[in-house]
């Protein structure tokens, strides 16, 4: 572009099967169980350290966890009937032993001065760039590249810190569950999946052990049947649907560790002796960190849990593969959570703009365009003005003055501003004129003055979006185990 420079960010990129980050959860609720006991700093040094380079936290401040569940085959035996499926993962899984792959990617908030927790879950086939190369790729071969790499993709595409890492694997879940005594699972029809293997005959509260609770937290081939004709129904939703019943599984795995008491010595050394044993942490996690988090929700009420999943929507790939796309616009709400901001706080995210080439320069609004979405903006298809522009501008919805602000802010050099009534909230358009020169990646401190009069725009690229109200729960999706009537199942 001659004499035209685009100051863009560094690519955003974002944080593989996951089996279960329901059990690195699970590991770390264990942890804070025990975080009472004498010996814990002792054992907590036989714990696995990974070298993963996290965010810094001040002290008291809320802190995110990254939850990870390898599912690594090692400690199974394929000889064990209990065994033998996770070595032909429905097909999918031939690689044997060994093979570090993850299924479900959880970031927990915890906010302890307000004793409030958060729970985010990604799913697999999310359709991300990974932190290494660039290219896009589903979120779990961040993950297959090196933990590094996952924490790098999450932090760079989704602006979230990371503050610790928890992992555990496949054995270690197991082996979780059955130390607290099984998690207790009300089912109002029978359930199966032949792929996680899976099984409930009949209706009725099931106290799943480690194989069954291992079984219902891979389960995205699931079938249900009609109480009434004995037929059996499939639930589509797969991967996303997995996640809403890996969130509610762990609010009764909280439960059930809470419930089993601190009181018992042998209990605490079991407790300890699994998360020792199966649970792997960054380096910077340290037991006094622990034993502070545990004595502020030791009674912490699983139902308070906040849950989230990432918004997305089915997409097919130019090779034809079948992935999730994310809902940029809808996840800036829920990402603000994890960025410690009010859900509505105005983000780029929450900023769609359209660029119009107003001086028939070849590639202009495309690159700004490119340059837009690297800063975090969301963008639609470029287009130009149907007359040369001399000046730039900034048009936006009427009362909607903060979202043509914000991009002012990353624009170096004047704007005139101006109401386009048949903009949406939240939506923009950029034009850019003759003296437009570059944008910046970080905002001006300067706000600029806005003197809006109303205007209309000739040209193509407006594309259309929803308003910026507020996000504070996720849809549920799929089938879910519903409450008892009548009565607690525990």
């Amino acid at each position: 572009m001659s004499g035209k420079h685009l100051v863009a960010p560094q690519r955003r990129s974002l944080g593989q099967r996951a089996l279960i980050a329901a059990g690195a959860l699970l590991t770390f609720v264990l942890l804070l169980s025990a975080a009472g006991a004498s010996y814990l700093n002792v054992r907590f040094g036989q714990i696995s350290r990974f070298d993963v380079a996290t965010d810094v936290a001040e002290s008291g401040e809320p802190r995110n966890y990254l939850l990870v569940g390898s599912d690594t085959r090692d400690g199974l035996d394929p000889d064990d009937p209990e065994d033998a499926q996770f070595f032909d993962d429905g097909g999918t899984f031939t690689e044997g032993i060994g093979v570090q792959r993850t299924d479900t990617i959880m970031v927990l908030r915890v906010d302890p001065d307000a004793g409030e927790a958060y729970l985010l879950s990604m799913p697999r086939d999310l359709w991300v760039p990974i932190a290494d190369t660039g290219e896009r790729n589903r979120i779990n071969v961040a993950y297959s590249r090196g933990r590094e790499v996952l924490v790098d993709t999450i932090r760079q595409n989704f602006g979230i810190p990371i503050h610790h890492y928890v992992e555990v694997d496949l054995v270690g879940f197991r082996g979780l569950v059955e130390t607290v005594g099984g998690v207790p699972v009300y089912f109002s029809e029978a359930v199966r999946d032949d792929y996680s293997g899976l099984r409930v005959d009949s209706p009725g509260c099931v106290n799943l052990d480690g194989q069954q609770a291992l079984a219902f937290a891979r389960s995205r081939f699931l079938e249900i049947q009609d109480s009434d004709t004995g037929r059996w129904r499939t639930d589509p939703s797969g991967d996303l649907g997995r996640m809403t019943r890996q969130q509610e599984f762990i609010r009764r795995a909280i439960t059930k560790a809470v419930s089993k008491g601190l009181t018992n010595p042998v209990a605490l050394n079991e407790l300890v002796g699994v998360g020792v044993e199966y649970v792997g942490l960054d380096p910077s996690l340290s037991a006094s960190d622990i034993v502070s988090l545990g004595r502020r929700f030791a009674s912490f009420d699983a139902d308070s849990l906040q849950t989230f999943s990432v918004p997305a929507t089915p997409f097919r790939t130019a090779g034809g593969a079948s992935v999730l796309e994310l809902d940029e616009r809808e996840a800036e709400r829920i990402f603000n959570v994890f960025r410690g901001l009010e859900p509505g706080e105005l983000t780029p995210g929450l900023v769609e703009v359209t660029v119009l080439n107003g001086i028939g320069e070849q590639g202009l609004a495309g690159d700004i365009t490119a340059a837009l979405d690297r800063i975090g903006f969301t963008t639609g298809t470029p287009g130009d003005t149907v007359e040369p522009e001399t000046s730039s501008a900034i048009h936006h919805a009427p009362g909607d003055e903060a979202a043509a602000v914000l991009l002012a802010r990353h624009v170096s050099g004047p704007v005139r501003f101006g109401v386009d009534e048949d903009l949406e909230t939240g939506e923009v358009v950029l034009v850019a004129g003759e003296d437009f020169t570059t944008l910046h990646e970080q905002p001006s401190p300067t706000v600029p003055d806005l003197a809006s009069t109303t205007t209309s725009i000739d040209g193509d690229g407006v594309g259309e979006g929803g308003s910026s109200t507020t996000t504070t729960t996720t849809t549920q999706i799929g089938y879910l185990p519903e409450a008892p009537p009548g009565a607690d199942c525990r």
